[in-house]
């Protein structure tokens, strides 16, 4: 019998998606006030053997104890029955990195980092979270966000959580890490809080499976690299021309990214997009790995958000994906040799979603939003079966 996940804060599912790819996990909830990104989440898991009951809308608007009497037909809404309880509370408030759109007096439309606010709202979500874990006391609790949660405050957030949890009998632990360490071809730094109940065998952090410098000692295996990931993808089109036959794939000896592949269709979501002339001048004049502040000075913006601009490096992973990965300005979303950004399928292998899963939108900043914002599947599941293994003793 499989353990049970209900996914808070789910977006399109990437976290809850990673634990059912184990193959040890049913998801039994999901909740999001993205309507498009939570049908994302119900159709992907449904694809493989769940069927979670899905909570739209702002989830402030429901008490705990109605997100627990939803668990009711499943028998999961007594406390201690849930397994695992998820979720990636909303990060802007915390992040260093939210940016807002200048437009500059040569015509540039640029993001620029925003001070962290204090005061932000959003700040406050991880208390529903902690509320509903209280009401639920799962086996397990994992709490993902950006690495400033662990020290923005002085670390009173983590604090807060350690000894809210503490109080009922939780062990609690938090570790940043960095996904390119375990198998996914992007160096995105995330921080995870791990809280486990005293009657559940100590959670152990997984150990990183890849390495810069392959160690036959300790077993690490090289970093995937962009093109180890992207490389195969047939050439992006102009505009969306559906499922065609997996004979599109190009060859490649790449494990990663025959794993991602489609047995059925090549992957939608393929659709090159050419930036304006501008911006366009800018990409011509980059290597691979170059961002804006290695532009000539007729080139550079008077402000830019780092690494905006950049090109991806096909020997490296690639950058942080995030959420305006469809704008070359917000980031180093730069296709490796090709003059264009890159597509949402390359963003989505660059995150670790295979090719089967289906982002349910027709806008591209949507998907792109969905794709960014999603924990990497391929490093939930690296903490997915330690957290199975602490509860299956």
């Amino acid at each position: 019998m499989r353990l049970s996940v209900a996914d808070v804060f789910a977006g399109c599912g990437g976290l809850s998606h990673g634990f059912l790819r184990t193959g040890m996990f049913d998801v039994v909830l999901g909740t999001d006030i993205d309507d498009a990104a939570l049908k994302t989440f119900h159709h992907n898991h449904v694809k493989h053997g769940s069927n979670p009951v899905l909570v739209p809308g702002d989830i402030r608007e429901l008490a705990p104890s109605d997100l627990g009497d939803l668990l009711s037909p499943l028998g999961l809404d007594r406390e201690g029955e849930l397994d695992v309880l998820v979720g990636g509370p909303p990060c802007e408030g915390f992040s260093q990195n939210r940016r807002h759109e200048v437009l500059t007096e040569s015509g540039d439309r640029v993001f620029v980092r925003n001070p962290l606010d204090s005061r932000d709202p959003r700040n406050d979500l991880f208390r529903y979270f902690l509320d509903f874990a209280l009401l639920m006391k799962p086996r397990a609790v994992l709490i993902e966000n950006v690495p400033q949660m662990v020290t923005s405050h002085r670390g009173a957030t983590v604090a807060e959580i350690k000894r809210t949890l503490g109080r009922v009998g939780y062990n609690v632990s938090w570790q940043v890490l960095n996904a390119s360490h375990f198998g996914v071809p992007q160096a995105r730094r995330r921080a995870f809080v791990v809280a486990t109940r005293a009657d559940v065998r100590p959670f152990e952090w997984p150990s990183p499976t890849h390495g810069a410098v392959p160690d036959r000692v300790t077993g690490l295996m090289p970093i995937v690299t962009v093109h180890d990931a992207i490389a195969d993808l047939p050439v992006a089109t102009e505009r969306e021309l559906g499922r065609r036959s997996p004979s599109h794939y190009r060859r490649t000896e790449s494990g990663y990214a025959l794993s991602m592949r489609s047995e059925t269709a090549v992957p939608m979501n393929h659709v090159r997009r050419v930036p304006g002339e501008r911006v366009l001048s800018r990409l011509r004049a980059m290597k691979p790995g170059m961002i804006a502040s290695d532009l000539p000075p007729h080139l550079q913006t008077k402000s830019a958000y780092y690494n905006s601009y950049g090109r991806l490096s096909w020997s490296e992973p690639a950058k942080t994906i995030t959420k305006s990965c469809n704008y070359l300005g917000s980031g180093c979303f730069g296709h490796p040799v090709e003059d264009r950004g890159i597509t949402m399928r390359e963003a989505a292998r660059l995150q670790s979603f295979e090719d089967d899963f289906d982002f349910l939108s027709k806008s591209e900043p949507h998907v792109a939003k969905m794709v960014g914002s999603a924990v990497p599947p391929v490093l939930a599941s690296a903490l997915a079966t330690r957290i199975a293994k602490a509860i299956e003793g």
